[in-house]
């Protein structure tokens, strides 16, 4: 079997060449094939794939093609991690933003917005050449915002072999078994949403929902707002489990006023970690230790250390547990039920069933099958919906090159306090993001 990696010059990339090594005989895995626009930055986490290979004496063979259609041809799976514009693009998403008193958060916020912006036709021309060298791979999307990315390819690429992924689902999972005292693989979370827009409404374990007795139990974990920025009187309201990111949208002030106290933004703090990272992987005669360094300090930045330290999770294990668990279904070996990124096909009934949602889905050899639902509450329903059609309007917004209808969208963010607002940000990005935003008429 061929795997390619599409964003081969990524700092996460070193993580899912190991979750890859890990299932190389259950796979059959005989070549990794990476790709990146930046021969610069490949060559650097090439050094630290060639140290991981020679450590664990692994027999396969990792390729660095010359454009995409070598890098895919012949290629089962195709796995997408790529950031158009790179790390300086991603400080101007976030500042621009912050700039104008909005939220400028690289997935749900303003920021997101100008990534798939940027992300949304570059994607789109390399799944349109993937249906020709490739065309019976699977192309499993780990680029953000993960969502906007996947309906874009679900609705306008005329390729139905993808799907999109997020860690995410699982941590919360993750959480759940830590504070139960269970395994994770004993917990089935009821999860339903979109991308980071989400919630989990029964937690089962042996078949018993336990989310009351969940619930009832967070009073006495003082260190539950430090590790997912909630209450427990907040969830207790709630009445069922929300996503981290919903505390972008349930609490706008209190998340905007720490992104403007915060020294530097998140985007900011990666291209500087990244920069330090290639610099020193350019003099070292040990890459996997500074690599290692590097890693462990990010996921400081990305989980609060006390979330971390309770779960005792080891780095970059939920970025690529759930990628391998998707290939190791879509390629036949275990049969699996997990919350993914797919056409709604009626599993939330408010939603259209070409509508991309993240939901627990059946996952077999060359099958993805969303599970329904059921009823779900009023109030986060209005969210949902109100958060698809932002989605769906800006993919259609960039697809067809349409400025008013860009505006449009942007408004439709519950992040964005006005069309005004979202005019403004508009205007801004097509000036200090230029030449991404030149295709809009």
């Amino acid at each position: 079997m061929k795997i390619s990696i599409i964003g081969g010059g990524g700092t996460r990339v070193p993580v899912l060449v190991r979750g890859l090594l890990d299932l190389q005989e259950q796979l059959g895995l005989a070549e990794i094939s990476l790709s990146d626009t930046d021969a610069n930055r490949m060559s650097a986490i090439g050094k630290v794939l060639d140290a991981i290979v020679r450590q664990r004496g692994a027999h396969i063979t990792i390729t660095r093609a010359e454009d995409f259609r070598s890098c895919v041809a012949g290629a089962a799976f195709v796995i997408a991690a790529i950031r158009v514009g790179g790390d300086r693009m991603r400080v101007l998403d976030e500042r621009i933003p912050l700039s104008m008193g909005v939220l400028g958060q690289e997935t749900v916020g303003a920021g997101g917005f100008a990534m798939a912006v940027r992300t949304i036709p570059v994607v789109l021309d390399l799944v349109r050449e993937l249906r020709e060298a490739a065309p019976h791979a699977w192309f499993i999307n780990l680029t953000n915002p993960s969502g906007i990315v996947t309906q874009a390819i679900l609705s306008h690429a005329g390729f139905r072999n993808a799907v999109g992924i997020c860690d995410a689902p699982s941590s919360i999972a993750a959480l759940v078994a830590h504070i139960l005292k269970v395994e994770p693989e004993d917990v089935v979370l009821d999860y339903y949403g979109l991308n980071h827009c989400g919630f989990v409404k029964s937690v089962r374990i042996l078949g018993a929902d336990v989310l009351p007795q969940l619930l009832s139990m967070l009073g006495g974990l003082p260190e539950l707002e430090s590790m997912t920025h909630f209450t427990p009187a907040y969830i207790l309201r709630l009445g069922k489990l929300p996503n981290p990111y919903i505390w972008y949208y349930a609490f706008k002030r209190e998340s905007l006023g720490e992104a403007l106290a915060a020294g530097e933004t998140r985007g900011e703090e990666m291209e500087r970690r990244n920069s330090a990272l290639m610099a020193q992987l350019a003099v070292t005669e040990d890459p996997v230790t500074v690599y290692d360094a590097y890693l462990g300090d990010r996921e400081d930045g990305h989980l609060a250390k006390e979330y971390r330290r309770t779960m005792n999770i080891r780095d970059g294990e939920g970025y690529s547990a759930v990628a391998m668990e998707v290939l190791l279904a879509l390629s036949g070996k275990r049969q699996l039920v997990v919350p993914v990124n797919v056409l709604n096909q009626g599993a939330l009934p408010f939603l259209a069933p070409d509508d991309v949602v993240e939901v627990p889905s059946l996952l077999s050899e060359r099958l993805i099958r969303p599970l329904a639902v059921g009823p779900v509450d009023a109030e986060s329903q209005l969210l949902i919906q109100q958060v698809k059609s932002y989605e769906r309007s800006l993919v259609d917004a960039i697809v067809y090159h349409d400025t008013e209808e860009l505006i449009r969208s942007l408004a439709l963010n519950p992040l964005v306090p006005s069309p005004a607002v979202a005019r403004e940000l508009v205007s801004a990005f097509r000036e200090q993001e230029a030449p991404y935003f030149d295709i809009f008429r």
